[in-house]
């Protein structure tokens, strides 16, 4: 997020320098950079609260004194006779509507809003709109502006479930599918909840009669929605995650003073409806436990002045304010004080682990994946923490991402991932492998390090192996080569639950390390890169073609010649190339092959024309051989 240095000192009491600031940002854990004197910030997922001007300055308040008490409209307001049904309390809990008009149009700004584009380089679009970007800038809770003219029925939230179409306020068309949160208006979506709203009901220049939508949304109906229809807001960003539930009174009257700074304000209405819990979250007064875990020693007066600083309300006990849903222990607290002291200031200690959480290190570790990486497999790497847990899992009191906040207690769910990824990029060998420690909980925290193998599709891209499955056969041959017997121990992945269209069996593995360490004694162990070995190539996230040919070569001699210039092309988007077919035909003294080749761009999607061009350069000096054959067409797939 940026945050322009200028609008940020006008909310510190003390006016230290863009220097000052920028180290004490760092202290409190939130990397940036800046240019010409704007920082560009990025938060960790669990610090929504930080979002903003208002949120910073009250992160900044423990150093610097902060004035958080934006001018506000303080008037009684009437309350709004709308018709309004929520469907979705438990994705809205809290929801609020301003029905503001004004008597002529705005054409200039105050210098304070005037200073959030020309600071920040933003486009204008209208006053309400306007109002609305700088109130999300200021205050970090997105509000959404209607026209309210062009509403003509009763708004309805809910989730939808009918796919449709719908045009954003942007102009772009999007088909929804699948489950979505959505505002409907006479059987027509106009808004796409917490992301975007719709062209039809947009302010514009001429909108005199606005209607403000100011809602909380759970962060788990919105999250994932903007990556689904490529639409990338700051409301979807703030909503993921997580705004203050309980801010839509001093941000509608924080609307409303912007609006009559700029004009006359001729009605004023507002409606509320709230199915939010009111349980304020409050956590042991516990300075000594919070010491344990920094290993510090903090006087209690400290501790107190400076959670204070932060915004927490202190009396018998700690009460979170609302716009802390990342604080529920104490460990959240200690890490609060952490980042005030300094982690930098926190004295090293040695950590002693219990012998018992220990992992006795596996001498054939090694052997295992140089085993199963000179068969063609690939070693893969994934997250330690899952989503989902049982009775047995082991669950993080503060976690980074709160949709991981189990220790997941399984390899193959990881890996079951990694196949559908990779055959959402029409990949169609896939063999891959994770060495990893599992982790559970009964009466005392286990550790087991396992071996899990997946494989789905074909054994490989050559003429030997394209033809033949990957399945259970295959995989009870591979390890009868260190004489392990696999007989029963091979899973076949059912697909009905799997986000995936491909149809091709899924055949799993799953060993403790500790079960079969011993077969690798007497594998040679070998660790020296292949020599094609590449270190990373970035994946691309357009779609690959392929084409198939059958070359027909008359004259057996020529054969050393047309493979080697098959095995040498240089051809613009040309991304893979293999045989998978070669067929001697006695009876015609013919040798038939057949290649595979593969286009990709890392830029766009190819055009057929730019794929012909492509292969008009393979083929030519192939066929330029004598005795060199392509009988047929060739066929697109």
């Amino acid at each position: 997020m940026k945050i322009a240095y200028r609008h940020l000192l006008n909310l510190l009491i003390e006016k230290p320098s863009i220097e000052d600031i920028s180290n004490k940002l760092f202290q409190l854990g939130h990397e940036h950079e800046i240019d010409n004197y704007i920082f560009d910030i990025e938060f960790t997922p669990n610090r929504g609260d930080c979002l903003s001007l208002l949120g910073l300055a009250r992160d900044l308040n423990v150093f610097y004194a902060a004035d958080i008490n934006l001018p506000i409209y303080k008037k009684i307001i009437p309350q709004l006779d709308l018709k309004f049904k929520n469907h979705a309390p438990l994705s809205c809990p809290e929801i609020s509507f301003l029905n503001i008009e004004i008597k002529d149009q705005v054409t200039e700004y105050n210098d304070y809003l005037e200073n959030y584009f020309t600071d920040l380089k933003l486009n204008k679009n209208n006053f309400f709109t306007d109002v609305s970007n700088y109130i999300a800038y200021e205050m970090g809770q997105p509000t959404h502006s209607y026209d309210f003219n062009s509403i003509k029925g009763e708004i309805i939230l809910k989730d939808n479930s009918d796919n449709g179409f719908f045009k954003t306020l942007l102009g772009k068309n999007i088909e929804l599918k699948g489950s979505d949160l959505v505002f409907v208006s006479q059987d027509s979506v106009i808004n796409l909840a917490g992301i975007v709203g719709g062209i039809d009901t947009a302010c514009s220049v001429n909108t005199r009669n606005a209607l403000i939508e100011c809602a909380f949304f759970n962060p788990e109906s919105i999250i994932g929605k903007s990556i689904k229809y490529d639409i990338h807001s700051d409301a979807s960003h703030k909503f993921e995650r997580g705004v203050d539930p309980k801010c839509h009174d001093k941000v509608l009257r924080r609307f409303i003073q912007i609006v009559e700074d700029h004009a006359e304000i001729t009605k004023l209405e507002v409606y509320k409806e709230s199915n939010l819990s009111s349980k304020e979250v409050q956590l042991n007064l516990d300075v000594d436990r919070v010491n344990n875990i920094l290993g510090l020693d903090v006087k209690y007066e400290d501790y107190i002045k400076s959670l204070t600083s932060l915004g927490f309300k202190i009396d018998k006990s700690i009460r979170v304010p609302s716009y802390r849903s990342d604080i529920n222990n104490q460990n959240d607290l200690a890490e609060e004080l952490a980042r005030v002291i300094g982690y930098d200031n926190i004295p090293p200690r040695a950590i002693k682990i219990p012998s018992e959480l220990t992992t006795p290190s596996t001498s054939n570790e090694e052997k295992i994946k140089s085993f199963l990486i000179n068969h063609g497999f690939s070693e893969v790497i994934n997250s330690p923490f899952c989503s989902s847990g049982n009775s047995t899992s082991i669950q993080v009191d503060n976690p980074l991402d709160s949709n991981r906040k189990y220790l997941r207690n399984n390899i193959i769910d990881s890996l079951i991932e990694n196949v559908i990824y990779n055959e959402k990029r029409q990949k169609d060998s896939i063999k891959l492998f994770e060495i990893s420690d599992i982790y559970s909980l009964d009466s005392s925290i286990k550790v087991d390090r396992r071996l899990s193998v997946v494989i789905s599709g074909r054994q490989g891209h050559n003429f030997k192996d394209f033809n033949l499955p990957l399945n259970e056969k295959y995989l009870l041959e591979l390890f009868k080569k260190i004489n392990l017997n696999l007989n029963g121990e091979i899973k076949n992945i059912l697909r009905d639950k799997l986000n995936s269209k491909i149809k091709t069996p899924i055949f799993v593995i799953d060993k403790s390390l500790t079960n079969i360490s011993n077969y690798f004694d007497d594998y040679e162990f070998t660790s020296k890169l292949p020599n094609n070995f590449v270190q990373y190539v970035p994946i691309s996230e357009f779609p690959s073609s392929l084409r198939d040919f059958s070359f027909s070569v008359e004259d057996y001699s020529k054969i050393e010649e047309v493979l080697k210039k098959l095995k040498t092309l240089a051809v613009k988007n040309l991304k893979h190339s293999f045989m998978f077919d070669f067929y001697e035909n006695k009876k015609t003294n013919t040798i038939k092959i057949g290649y595979r080749f593969i286009f990709q761009s890392h830029k766009k999607t190819l055009t057929e024309e730019e794929i012909n061009k492509s292969i008009d350069n393979i083929l030519k000096p192939i066929l330029s051989i004598d005795s060199v054959s392509l009988p047929g067409k060739y066929l697109n797939k």
